[in-house]
Order: C-alpha cells, then structure tokens, then sequence
C-alpha cells in the first residue's frame, strides 16, 4: 500500500512538472495551427485552385475555435494539454471535410498534414493515450471521407500523392511520442529522487550540525559543572595535606569539600536520570503517601538557601487536600525540587512561592494543579519553546548560576509518566510562572504508609570476628573501604583483581566478598562465578559505578548476592554490609 501510495504521488507530481514545463510549447503548437492553417490557403490562391475559398473558409473557422480554447486555458478551465489534444482532435475534423472536397491534388494537403504530425511530435508532450487517439482518429477518418465522400478517382490520388507517408507518420507519431515521454519521464525521475536525496542530507546534516552543537554545548557545560567541584575538592585537599590547620580553618575546609562533592554527585544524577528517563527505565512507583508532610519536608528543606539569600519563601498549601494520595512521592518530589531549585537559584530579591490547589474531586480521584512562582530574571520570549530542551539555560550576560541544564528537562520528562505536562509564563526582569496539573487517587482513611527514608547513623551494637575481601584494582577506592573497615575493626584482605580473589577464596576464613566489575586479568563477573561453583552461600556484594538497569540485571543474573553503586558514604555502606556480616544496627533519624 505504502508503494503504491508513493507510486500514485510521483505520478501527480510528474503529470504537475509535465504541464509546467509544457505550457509554452502547449501554447506555441496552438498559436501556431490558429494563424498558419489560414496562411497555409495562400498557395491554393497563387496556383489559382478553387479549392482556395473552401480551405480559408474553414481555416478561418477552426482558427476562431482555437482561439476559444486558448482564452479557457487562460481562465484555468482546461490545462494546457488539454488544450492542445482538442485542438488537434478538432482540427482533424477540419482535415477529414477539407479532405472529402474537390481535390486537383492532394500533394500539398499530404505535405502540410504530414509536417503537422512532425511539428506535434516535436515540441509536444502528450500522455501515450492522447497521441493514441489522434493517430487512430486520422488514420480512419481520412481515407473513410476520401472514400465514401470524394469522387472515385480520390481515393487513389490521395495515396499516390502522398497519403501513404501521412498515415506512416500517424502510425508511427504514438511510438515517438512514447519514446519522448518516457525519456523525460525517467530524467523527472532522476531528478526528483536527487532531489529527495539532497533534501534527506540535507535534514540529515542540520541533525548531525545540531547533534554536534548539542554535544559541544554538553561538554562544555559539564566541563564547567564537573571541574569546578573537583577544582574545590582537589585544592582542599592539597591544602589539607601541605598545611597545619587549627580546628576552624580545618572545619572551614571540610564544609568546602563536602559542598564540592555533593554538587559533583548532583551533577551526576541529572545525567544519569536524565539517561534512564530516555532510555524508558523509570516506572512510576505508586504508593500511598500524606502530601501535607511531603509539601513540609520540601519547605524545610529550602529554608535554608532562601534565607542565605534573603528572598521569602512561600508555600500556599490547599488546607483541604484529603490525608492521603496514591502516587509516586519521589519523583513528585524530584519535579518539584527541581523547579523550587531553580526559582531560587535565578532569584535574587523578591520572593518564590509554592502553592498547591485542588480543581476538582470525584469519588476516587481528584486534580491538583502546582506553581512554582518566583520574582526572578524571567525567560525571554524567544528563549522560552527551547528552555525544557536538554542541556539548555536562560542566556544572560549577568547570570552566573550555572547548572547541567537538565532539571527542567527531566521535570518535563517526569511529567510525562504522570500524563501531565509543565506550562511557562515569564518575562524578562519579571519573574516566571511554571505550572502543572496531576489527577491522584486518594485515600480519606488511615493507611499503611510507605516509609520515607531516614538519613541514617548506623551504629553497631555487637561485633563478631568477621573478615571481609575487598577485590579492586582501584587504589582509591581500595582505601576508602579498607579505611571504613577499619574503623569497625573488621579484618580484611585485598585482591587487585578476580583471579587473586578467587585465589584468596580459595584459602578460606571469609565472611563477605566485594567484589568491583572491572578489573584485568579477570573480571568481577568471571571470578564470582568461579566462586559461585564451591560455594553458593558466600555473600558477594558488586561494587558497581553503573546506575544503569542492564548492569543491575546483570548482577542479579550472574551469582551476585547484592549490589553497592559508587560512589556511597560510610553511613550506607555500613548499613548494607553489616546485616551481611551478623551485625545488630541501630538507625537513627
């Protein structure tokens, strides 16, 4: 159906090209009958033949009916082909009663009809079944009128003067016409598929030009956004290292390194969740939850940075959103943090406001509609269709709060799973609007409420004699987890990569394995799975830097007990390791 479809298209596209480049020759080929075929009577006169007053009576008539035609095609009531085909199916009726006339001789009619086909097939370009109906036409009607009209002598005349080459060249005018009209066919073909083939490139260039631009712009940006943590971190440490430090100056400077690293981290969650939101990895995760306490959290965790920028932070909560919702809270949260985030950031005097109001209910289900309002620097007009792209900020010579460009992205992408979709309002110096609308189930009774997480300090309350292998090739990362084992008095070997560690096994005395991906000689995945033959009960925890599902499927697939992604800190790995090795924790908000 598709090719048929195409097939149809090219076809009106061509018989279009086919009338535009014919029109001229159209018009010249009836111009040409409409004042030569009453020219063409001027020899009859100069040799004194009767036959002169009939040939310019009739010329003169078929001539006012070209004209006719030629003013219709000027009205656009007949296409120039058109035009053309009846001119010459009218004009072999004149032929056929001249024809039938007293003839001395039929020499110049046979020549002036013959350079006619001549003529026609030259300069026009007719659909084969035109060509075919005038030849056929012809070739009946005018030996039909000499016979049965003319006197008995004609006939033959007729043929010997030159009628047998004027019904060849009518035979044969179907079959040049043909031959032309697939030429030029098969060249507009050419030349329409260069043509589609040049605009594709053409559209294929300006995606790979915006592809690279895009991808330029990306690495700049994290260029910037990964190297200015890192810039902190390592300076810190260096002075850290070269330098005695009271307690102030060190505190001063931890707080510094701690900043650093949690902005490189948030820097590498947008990518990563921004990758799995496009890779369709994120499902919602509905769960009743009480939207009054999510709403508090999320002010009290803005608090702070607004009041270190000494801006109002307002949040409006409709008093009457019922006691629970049945939702995804964390990506909720993720949408709106990420757009109170940036309200502040872009927000220097003034205030931002949170206000939350319920549109409609029905017995299960009810509206909700969010805005995010601030008195910040505002988006220009033209800015505005591209500020939910990847990777994009409001351009402004004065703004210095950068950022990987992708919160408003992933909101919108988040939005998306919630089947809703984010709408702007802003004006330059003015401030921005940023709205939504979410429908929620919802729960009027108490429920069993999902637990939100805690940030935990994990203490252990009794140690056993545990001994755990640590197998990585990275030095970095061998001592952070050497050194927090350590801390615990746990005892420890270290592999440098999966075949020492299935070595090391293989001598005994081990409680816990972690065991990193990527390392030479032998990898993760091999050694546990040598491991996995002697012993299926041995815990192998995967120390993974990937956040991606494939690997984690991967983990689960290949023998691994669990997984530990990279980069943690010492309160989770403690809380993941220690059920592991028989440690009682204690959790405390």
């Amino acid at each position: 159906m598709k090719n048929i479809a195409y097939a149809g298209s090219f076809e009106r596209l061509w018989q279009s090209e086919a009338e535009a480049e014919n029109k001229l020759y159209n018009k010249l080929f009836c111009i040409t009958f409409l004042l030569c075929n009453p020219a063409a009577s001027i020899g009859f006169y100069l040799a004194d033949d009767p036959f002169f007053s009939t040939l310019l009576y009739t010329h003169c008539i078929s001539s006012s009916l070209i004209a006719v035609l030629l003013l219709l095609h000027h009205k656009k009531v007949i296409t120039g082909q058109k035009m053309s085909f009846f001119t010459q199916l009218m004009l072999i009726c004149f032929y056929t009663y001249l024809l039938a006339q007293p003839h001395k001789s039929y020499a110049q009619s046979c020549l002036n009809l013959t350079l006619g086909v001549i003529f026609t097939g030259l300069i026009l370009r007719w659909p084969v079944r035109y060509a075919l109906a005038s030849s056929l036409l012809s070739i009946i009607s005018y030996p039909a009128a000499i016979y049965f009209f003319a006197e008995p002598p004609a006939f033959k005349m007729f043929f010997a003067e030159g009628g047998v080459f004027l019904l060849i060249a009518q035979f044969l005018f179907p079959f040049v016409m043909k031959l032309s009209v697939g030429k030029d066919k098969r060249e507009f073909y050419y030349r329409h598929n260069l043509q589609e083939q040049n605009i594709a490139l053409e559209k294929q260039k300006t995606i790979a030009e915006n592809a690279t631009k895009a991808k330029s712009d990306f690495l700049s940006m994290m260029s910037h956004e990964i190297r200015t943590p890192l810039n902190g971190i390592v300076g810190i440490v260096h002075i850290m290292m070269d330098e005695d430090q009271n307690s102030k100056n060190r505190n001063e400077l931890l707080t510094t390194l701690k900043f650093s690293s949690d902005h490189l981290m948030a820097v590498v969650n947008d990518v990563l969740d921004f990758s799995k939101i496009n890779a369709d990895h994120i499902q919602l995760d509905a769960f009743a939850f009480d939207p009054g306490l999510l709403f508090e959290n999320l002010r009290k965790t803005f608090v702070p940075r607004a009041d270190e920028k000494k801006i109002s932070l307002i949040f409006d909560i409709d008093s009457k959103l019922p006691s629970h919702i049945i939702s995804d809270s964390v990506r909720l949260n993720q949408i709106i943090t990420n757009l109170i985030h940036n309200a502040i950031k872009f927000t220097e005097t003034g205030y931002v406001k949170f206000t939350v109001r319920e549109i409609a209910r029905e017995e299960k289900t009810l509206l909700l509609h969010f805005t995010v309002e601030d008195t910040g620097i505002g988006i220009p007009v033209e800015e505005q269709p591209t500020i939910f792209e990847s990777f994009t900020q409001v351009r402004q010579e004065d703004n210095e709060n950068k950022g990987t460009g992708l919160g408003l992205a992933i909101s919108k992408e988040l939005l998306l799973l919630f089947k809703s979709e984010i709408f702007l309002k802003s004006e330059p110096g003015k401030g921005s609007v940023f709205s939504f609308e979410i429908q929620f189930p919802y729960l009027e009774e108490e429920v069993a409420v999902k637990p939100v997480p805690l940030k935990k300090i994990v203490t252990a309350i009794a140690f056993p004699q545990a001994k755990v292998l640590v197998a990585d090739d990275n030095k970095i990362n061998v001592t952070l987890a050497t050194m927090l084992l350590k801390r615990k008095n746990i005892l420890f070997e270290v592999a440098q990569n999966g075949k020492e560690a299935y070595e090391l096994f293989l001598q005994g005395g081990f409680n816990l394995i972690l065991m990193d991906l990527r390392m030479p000689v032998m990898d993760g995945f091999e050694s546990t799975a040598l491991i996995r033959k002697i012993d299926q009960n041995i815990p192998i925890i995967a120390l993974t830097a990937s956040a991606f599902k494939e690997e984690k499927d991967r983990i689960d697939a290949s023998g691994f007990t669990g997984y530990l992604t990279k980069p943690f800190i010492p309160e989770d790995f403690y809380a993941y390791i220690f059920p592991f090795l028989g440690v009682q924790t204690a959790k405390v908000s």
